[in-house]
């Protein structure tokens, strides 16, 4: 890659990272490309020069921010044969990617929950591709639940239920998490993926936990 090339490439992340946070600050609608190349330092026909509409930039942010995670959560549970180990596995990459690119996320309010108003800003082929590229980690996570029940491991009459509630709480972590506070990314992760097999597991985990006093 030659010194242009990597610029161009540095310039282009610099614009779809600065976008996202004036997203979330002042939503999408209220976001002008005179802001976003201003708070980039440059001018809006360099902005234009790589992206053809504020649109393509919010496209092309949403769809690799989300491509990364399921690639990164993925890996983070492959090999992971039992249910239990393989859902803690996702709650701890979910809730640590989640952090990770806080400010990014922020803008969306989450990873894998695009808001109406940014979905509703894409063309509607843009906005199934988002909804799907969101629709494969949900499925992933319901996928190991319905694992963990049907090998007796999981109790819970809602299967449903249980994974939007694994799934918010490694999603809403970013709300309150501050890299000043007490808890480290790493700290809340394990903590998140341990709520999410006490949640999976209900009286069947208390009963073995109890076992092992």
């Amino acid at each position: 890659m030659n010194v242009s090339t990597r610029s161009d490439n540095e310039t282009r992340d610099t614009i779809l990272r600065t976008a996202a946070a004036l997203f979330f600050e002042r939503g999408y609608a209220g976001t002008k490309v005179m802001d976003i190349a201003r708070a980039v330092g440059i001018t809006p026909a360099t902005l234009y020069w790589h992206f053809s509409s504020k649109e393509d930039v919010l496209f092309e942010y949403l769809q690799g921010a989300i491509e990364t995670f399921n690639e990164r959560v993925e890996a983070a549970i492959a090999g992971i044969e039992c249910p239990v180990d393989r859902l803690r596995a996702l709650a701890v990459a979910h809730t640590a990617l989640q952090l990770e690119f806080r400010d990014q996320a922020q803008a969306v309010h989450s990873l894998t929950y695009a808001s109406a108003e940014l979905l509703a800003a894409l063309s509607p082929e843009r906005a199934k591709l988002i909804n799907g590229l969101i629709r494969t980690h949900v499925d992933r996570t319901k996928a190991i639940i319905g694992d963990g029940l049907a090998s007796g491991l999981f109790d819970t009459g809602d299967a449903n239920a249980l994974t939007f509630a694994v799934l918010n709480i490694c999603e809403y972590s970013a709300l309150w998490f501050r890299p000043e506070g007490p808890s480290s990314i790493e700290a809340v992760a394990a903590a998140n993926g341990e709520f999410a097999v006490r949640m999976a597991t209900g009286a069947k985990g208390q009963a073995a936990r109890g076992g092992r006093r």
